[in-house]
């Protein structure tokens, strides 16, 4: 069977993207905005829960570069997040990139003191850790 080639229509050059748009691993479209009010820390630990649960756990750059210079691996942020941490101070508003930050305190998988930075998604199920110490 002889396959018919088609016409060929012109592709206009000036619809192609010039450049590569700048990637951020800090989630700028979280359902957190001005308008709404940080999570408490019960509500924050069932939307943490869910999001282990059905969606993902995220780190930044600057997180992830951390990890073996303060010795926390993925296996310490999952644990930790998974056991009885509890939020430190109050929520933080990020107006760069337009959510809330918690500061949670908790524990590794060895029992040392672990303080995590998140933001939470919750449309798109991600906890992003921005850092950890």
């Amino acid at each position: 069977m002889v396959r018919k080639s088609g016409k060929i229509l012109p592709f206009p050059k000036d619809s192609v993207a010039k450049g590569l748009a700048a990637a951020s691993n800090v989630d700028i479209n979280a359902s957190s905005g001005p308008s709404q009010p940080a999570l408490d820390e019960n509500t924050l630990r069932d939307v943490i829960q869910r999001i282990l649960y059905y969606g993902e756990i995220k780190e930044t750059f600057h997180s992830a570069s951390e990890r073996a210079e303060r010795n926390v691996s993925q296996d310490d942020i999952a644990a930790m997040l998974e056991s009885q941490w509890k939020l430190e101070g109050a929520p933080e508003w990020d107006g760069t990139h337009k959510n809330w930050k918690y500061r949670l305190e908790g524990y590794d998988l060895e029992g040392d003191a672990l303080v995590l930075v998140v933001t939470v998604n919750e449309e798109l199920k991600r906890v992003t850790v921005i850092t950890k110490f």
